[in-house]
């Protein structure tokens, strides 16, 4: 029997409840056009105080504002303990899991995006790909490199970093794309381009951004942390090496040559971002959420999915 689960550090499984966004203390509104301050388990009105989440702010199109770390820290940086939303898949069998998806909706059809609010997503990791002495488990000392995503999805990708490679193809050849800030619509979906508010199409939902995840990260993403990748030579490499391709791009992008990884789409090295191959009964991700209101109310057409193959 498979099951898919959701929770934060202070409630494993928020079965029930849901997460919301809100300014500095909870119950307080965010600025239209801002991002939330803070992160509580709550109900669908968001009425009923459960406990703090940790809170990642949108600052960039590559960084936020931690709970634990100081603005603008990349999202490469975090600890996989840093994050918005745990999400845990359990089976009562051993099992690899694949073509992980996560969707934000309306909470009607999951091909429908979000009413009133603009919602980016990163997947969170941590493992032993690469080290170099400028990040920590709090942003700060680690030697740990992100595995994760590097950029969030929903947000415009620049194009001078990833040129026309604002795409990530999962191992099961589903290609998952964001929008370039090189043109209007960062999202796709027509309802959202049309909408009357300026900048709704900057956002995860409906059928245009599709957030994909890593396949098989094991239990507390362990099959992430194994130094070889079963169909692929050399150590795991991290996902955003499909879309920050060339080690110009890497070493601009985080200022040294250190994480030069070279390029993530080369048929030799795909197989290497698409995360974990191993087996188990429980499968751990790590995602940080960021959010922003288009209009004043409570924001309750508004729900995320996760979707998994397993085998």
């Amino acid at each position: 029997m498979a099951e898919i689960t959701f929770g934060v550090d202070g409630q494993a499984n928020i079965v029930g409840s849901g997460l919301g966004f809100f300014g500095s203390t909870f119950g307080s509104s965010v600025q239209i056009g801002s991002y939330q301050d803070t992160t509580y388990v709550t109900n669908s009105d968001g009425t009923s105080q459960g406990p703090q989440g940790k809170n990642m702010k949108l600052t960039n199109y590559a960084s936020g504002n931690t709970t634990n770390s100081a603005s603008g820290t990349p999202v490469t940086h975090l600890n996989n303990s840093q994050q918005s939303l745990i999400i845990n898949f359990d089976h009562t069998s051993l099992v690899n899991v694949q073509n992980c998806q996560l969707r934000i909706y309306d909470r009607d059809n999951i091909n429908n995006p979000a009413s009133g609010v603009n919602t980016k997503v990163a997947e969170v990791v941590n493992h032993n790909g690469s080290t170099f002495s400028g990040q920590g488990s709090l942003g700060v000392t680690s030697d740990a490199v992100g595995s994760g995503d590097a950029l969030w999805w929903g947000e415009p990708w620049p194009a001078e970093l990833v040129g026309t490679n604002n795409y990530f193809t999962n191992s099961q050849g589903v290609v998952f794309l964001n929008g370039l800030d090189t043109g209007t619509n960062t999202n796709g979906d027509a309802r959202l381009s049309t909408a009357a508010i300026a900048g709704s199409y900057d956002s995860v939902g409906g059928t245009g951004v599709i957030v994909p995840l890593s396949d098989s990260p094991g239990s507390g993403q362990k099959q992430l942390q194994n130094s070889e990748v079963a169909g692929s030579t050399g150590p795991i490499w991290p996902k955003w090496t499909q879309y920050l391709r060339t080690t110009g791009n890497q070493a601009t992008f985080f200022g040294n040559t250190s994480q030069n990884y070279g390029d993530g789409a080369d048929a030799g090295n795909l197989g290497k971002t698409y995360g974990g191959t191993g087996v188990d009964t429980h499968h751990t991700w790590s995602i940080a959420l960021s959010a922003s209101p288009l209009s004043i109310g409570a924001k309750d057409q508004y729900g995320l999915y996760m979707s998994v193959e397993y085998v």
